[in-house]
């Protein structure tokens, strides 16, 4: 699949490509994405699991508060537990849950011996655990309480889901005509009430707008829906409303994310055995090309770090909106290339200010729209689509000023662009 080509006016003014843009151009035309805001990317969940041998003393302790009955509670970790037996899907006998901390322990393999080594324990953690925490310290959390449920310890791999919150976008009408996915199991739901993760599965009930779910639980999968609906339904809207005001904005004192708009989440859900299958390649940077690393395994959360942006960059060509049959949609190019997880100084952190429409930038605008017009040739675009484009581009006020000055007409501006275009293909600076 062909991709846009990305500009920004700092950019065209310098002839040059920006690989975070908000400007998209190709033969169908151009985008201005200055409007879509991604206010998260993060790790929603991890599920690791561990092979070992179950430490009988706790193991029986665990067994003792259980057989009290529904809302027995334990003291284990410095923290009290609810025990409860672990679902038949879940593959794990009991359960030890606190929705407070946001963990759940599920512990004991129901196909396997408890004096035999096994998987015998998977580690779950919330959103709200792991944001309120770095990746090694929920590796931490995870490995201490492994060590004291199981004796000869292995990490035996992990799951982990991707989240991309954002503003300014959602799918649109045609969605389902132009997205591309091997997936056999597609769900179009109707709106999603409440979203919970179980042991193991993921429980939904759906009532007003449009989500969609591809894949299945045991693979990759990929999920879109209205986040501010589904936190709302929850009770988690003030959790996620404190995450997504902390999202950079062009104006330091207006955040991006605005209450009175809904934000739409796209979910990666890496299955334990895609990241095993993942971890048998060689991971590079995204950025660089450079090999990370020769000895890597994606056998506990931490190793997965380096890549999760790699990661969701194949995801998201996995699957993929289209904007025709060989060129992809240019919002899905924005959320497949600019999103950085645990990326800790990410580019678009920093603005420059922004100065009075064409005073002193004068040059800049001036080779800014040279460069413009020889991409619009480039392009075959028309007189009427240029001006159009141009009016879009985001350096609107700066030439229109500048022309302005000049005493350049509306007329006599059409006029400039049309002769531009001609000279740039006829002397071959649009080849």
């Amino acid at each position: 699949m062909k991709a846009w080509e990305r500009y920004s006016v700092e950019s065209l003014s310098r002839g040059e490509h920006d690989d975070q843009g908000p400007i998209f151009i190709s033969p169908k035309g151009q985008r201005e994405l200055g409007g879509i805001r991604l206010l998260n990317a993060g790790v929603d969940t991890v599920r690791q699991l561990y092979i070992g041998k179950p430490c009988l003393s706790l193991f029986d302790q665990i067994i003792e508060a259980y057989n009290q009955g529904r809302g027995a509670t334990i003291e284990l970790f410095d923290t009290t537990w609810i025990v409860a037996a672990g679902s038949s899907s879940s593959g794990f006998r009991y359960r030890l849950q606190n929705n407070d901390l946001g963990v759940i322990v599920l512990f004991y393999a129901r196909h396997q011996k408890v004096e035999n080594p096994g998987t015998h324990l998977k580690i779950e953690l919330s959103p709200h655990f792991i944001q309120e925490r770095s990746p090694q310290q929920c590796q931490d959390f995870m490995d201490t309480i492994s060590k004291h449920m199981l004796a000869n310890i292995e990490p035996a791999g992990c799951a982990v889901h991707l989240a991309l919150d954002v503003q300014g976008w959602q799918p649109p009408k045609d969605f389902m005509d132009r997205f591309v996915t091997r997936s056999k199991r597609v769900t179009k739901l109707h709106g999603i009430d409440s979203l919970e993760i179980t042991s193991g599965e993921v429980a939904a009930q759906y009532g007003y707008g449009q989500s969609y779910l591809f894949g299945t639980a045991g693979a990759l999968q990929c999920a879109l829906y209205n986040k501010t609906r589904e936190a709302h339904r929850r009770d988690k809207l003030h959790f996620w409303q404190g995450i997504w005001q902390q999202a950079p904005g062009n104006d330091p004192l207006s955040p991006s994310y605005d209450p009175d708009q809904d934000v739409w989440r796209i979910e990666m859900r890496f299955h334990q055995s895609v990241l095993r299958e993942f971890a048998q390649g060689i991971p590079c940077n995204v950025d660089t090309g450079e090999v990370l690393d020769d000895g890597h395994g994606f056998q506990r959360f931490i190793d997965t770090i380096p890549h999760l942006t790699g990661l969701w960059r194949t995801a998201m060509q996995s699957y993929r909106l289209d904007h025709s049959r060989d060129l992809i949609d240019p919002t899905w190019q924005l959320l497949r290339d600019d999103p950085r997880f645990y990326a800790h100084e990410p580019h678009f952190l920093y603005k420059r200010a922004r100065k009075a429409p064409g005073l002193g930038n004068e040059k800049n605008v001036c080779l800014a729209f040279g460069n413009l017009i020889s991409i619009y040739a480039r392009q075959g675009f028309r007189t009427h689509e240029a001006i159009r484009y141009l009016q879009r581009s985001g350096m609107w006020d700066d030439l229109a000023e500048y022309y302005r000055r000049r005493g350049v007409d509306k007329h006599g501006f059409r006029q400039l662009v049309e002769q531009k275009l001609i000279e740039r293909r006829l002397i071959g600076k649009a080849a």
